[in-house]
């Protein structure tokens, strides 16, 4: 088949490290590691390389059997990415377990994991881990109406010609939102996502023909068990520390292969996957934020129930290799003790700088309730980095000598108070100065 057998040259020297020549564009660091089966298997992902480097990353291409690979160091990473091309492998690296790669996650590192229809339980178990679950070993991605066609007639029904990609903004370009995009080919296993995930982004995903079923010896053991819409192929997953980890069930995928094939996109979905897992894209970012008094200007100790304040934040995206303002309308913000007791959505205002951020502005009246509260900014969005902005801000109650003199609210009880005692001046004003009646006598009184 052409697909086992184009193979391209590779252009790079392949002795363990490859260095770029230019600064990496990611906001997370230039540092990747390449795991593949043999450092010699390297060159059939040689254009997917190239282009890592190309875009200033510093590579080292490692042996997945190479036991002086680590990820961390003393509690230290020793790499900012890691990129997974060997699917097969039962170990990598320094006895690498899902436990070493899970921390290496959870301290800001980015991971590409790529399967295929022999995944090893490693690879499956630390899938599992964010939500993904591939299926059995043996089967395969097969569509009879969807698939790579060879110029001899013959076809591979476990090439899929997989498409449109699923629309996600942040993680993929603009050309893939178009319904008659060029499809992505895809050689590998499927997964099964959860789509109310929110961490959780399926990328790309199987057709009305697609479905997954056992191969070879096995073609004849077992049902089909996804299809559709269900069977996920590609999925990229975003950590609330904000690392991101793409699953492809396929390594071929990023192969020279299928990049290289006429009327494909695998270059450029691979290369806008990358972009967004290596964190060169759709990063969200607060640069600064403040809160003062809306009278004086002044941010005091703390505040005063009911005080009238102003709070700002400053928001930026990076893609393009730069800082951008951040353009939203469902910025908000929250006033939180327990529970939110306020919250605002704040409107978008004129930026000190605006070339690299944007500047969001709110009027808030705090509660009539004081104790100690969170000002929160807490800004979630598919495929951009999460932003949590936090403040404890303590709220007292007025002064004796801070109150009103008079409340709007009581004049009726004030009016009814003052009637009252006009009244009751009225009616002691009445019986002071009222004398009995004088009676006449009657003439028998007056013979007696």
């Amino acid at each position: 088949m052409r697909f086992l057998t184009t193979v391209a040259v590779a252009s790079l020297a392949f002795g363990g490290a490859w260095l770029g020549v230019v600064e990496a564009k990611s906001v997370s660091g230039d540092r990747v590691l390449v795991l593949v089966p043999k450092v010699e298997a390297a060159k059939l992902y040689s254009q997917f390389l190239d282009s890592l480097t190309g875009r200033g990353f510093d590579i080292s291409v490692r042996a997945a059997t190479n036991t002086s690979v680590a990820l961390q160091v003393d509690g230290v990473r020793t790499y900012d990415h890691a990129v997974v091309l060997s699917p097969e492998s039962k170990k990598l690296g320094a006895n690498l377990s899902v436990r070493d790669f899970v921390s290496f996650v959870d301290d800001g590192g980015n991971l590409v994991l790529t399967a295929s229809s022999e995944l090893s339980e490693l690879g499956r178990k630390l899938a599992a881990r964010f939500g993904v679950e591939y299926e059995r070993r043996g089967t395969a991605v097969i569509d009879h109406v969807a698939h790579l066609r060879a110029i001899n007639d013959t076809s591979d029904h476990t090439l899929v010609a997989a498409g449109p990609p699923k629309t996600a903004a942040p993680v993929l370009s603009k050309q893939f939102a178009h319904p008659q995009s060029n499809p992505v080919y895809f050689k590998g296993i499927a997964h099964k996502y959860e789509p109310s995930n929110p961490m959780l982004i399926s990328v790309l995903t199987g057709s009305r023909t697609t479905y997954s079923a056992p191969i070879g010896s096995d073609a004849n053991e077992g049902a089909i068990s996804l299809s559709g819409k269900a069977l996920g192929l590609v999925s990229v997953f975003q950590t609330r520390n904000n690392a991101r980890v793409a699953f492809s069930g396929s390594a071929a995928l990023f192969s020279d292969a299928l990049l290289s094939q006429e009327g494909g996109a695998n270059k450029q979905f691979t290369t806008d996957i990358s972009q967004w897992v290596l964190q060169e894209k759709a990063v969200l970012r607060e640069t600064a934020h403040r809160h003062y008094l809306a009278s004086t200007g002044e941010r005091p100790e703390h505040y005063r129930i009911s005080n009238e304040i102003v709070y700002e934040i400053d928001l930026s995206v990076y893609h393009d290799d730069a800082w951008h303002p951040y353009n939203s309308k469902d910025v908000q913000f929250e006033a939180i003790m327990l529970d939110p007791y306020i919250r605002a959505t704040l409107n978008s205002t004129e930026s000190t700088d605006p070339k690299t951020t944007a500047t969001y502005h709110g009027d808030i009246k705090l509660p009539d309730r004081y104790g100690t509260f969170t000002f929160r900014v807490n800004y979630k969005r598919t495929g951009y980095s999460n932003v949590d902005v936090k403040d404890t801000v303590g709220i007292w109650p007025l002064r004796h000598d801070e109150y009103p003199r008079f409340l709007s609210a009581a004049y009726p009880y004030y009016i009814s108070s003052l009637v009252m005692a006009v009244g009751f001046l009225a009616l002691c004003a009445a019986w002071m100065w009222s004398a009995e009646p004088k009676t006449k006598r009657t003439t028998k009184q007056k013979s007696n």
